[in-house]
């Protein structure tokens, strides 16, 4: 018998998660109809709530950029049941605060499920972050050469022209 309502769908695959001893590439989206996060007022909110959830026993977020439907995250976890955990006490602990902000009674903030990729050697690594950090150029709504997203820990993170000799230097 069929349910009278339609499944929900997540733009996510049900795919397991991978086995991460080191970083991870995390993406949560936001749940539609609900406001952008690429606020001044709503990122500070996120910002309290990166800052309070960023390390847990075996997790710790290293690096964030805040697009207006998404978040992207560079997580490390020493395995993937700590990847999990420590996401989830982070989406309660953001979708907790931005419901109070919005002053929603509560519900869900983020999709069903959110994509998580293995970052494993120094090249990816340094991709996946120059990919977080510039993650607002993809999108459209930051085009400053010279300045770093304010929606973005690009602001804090000192190893940034490192990053772009090893990543811009050419093929041999």
């Amino acid at each position: 018998m069929k349910s009278s309502s339609a499944p929900r769908r997540s733009r996510v695959p049900h795919s397991a998660r991978p086995e991460v001893p080191g970083v991870c590439h995390v993406v949560l989206r936001v749940r539609r109809g609900l406001p952008w996060l690429r606020t001044p007022r709503t990122y500070r909110v996120l910002e309290r709530a990166f800052r309070r959830g960023k390390e847990k026993q075996g997790f710790a977020l290293v690096q964030f950029s805040v697009q207006r439907d998404h978040l992207h995250l560079l997580i490390e976890a020493e395995s993937k049941g700590e990847l999990a955990r420590g996401v989830q006490g982070l989406t309660i602990r953001i979708a907790k605060n931005l419901n109070r902000y919005w002053r929603r009674r509560g519900g869900s903030v983020f999709a069903d499920r959110y994509l998580a990729r293995a970052v494993q050697t120094a090249k990816e690594i340094k991709r996946a972050l120059a990919y977080v950090l510039n993650n607002a150029r993809k999108h459209g709504v930051w085009s400053s050469a010279t300045q770093p997203d304010p929606f973005s820990s690009r602001r804090w993170y000192t190893g940034w022209s490192e990053v772009l000799r090893e990543i811009c230097r050419p093929l041999r």
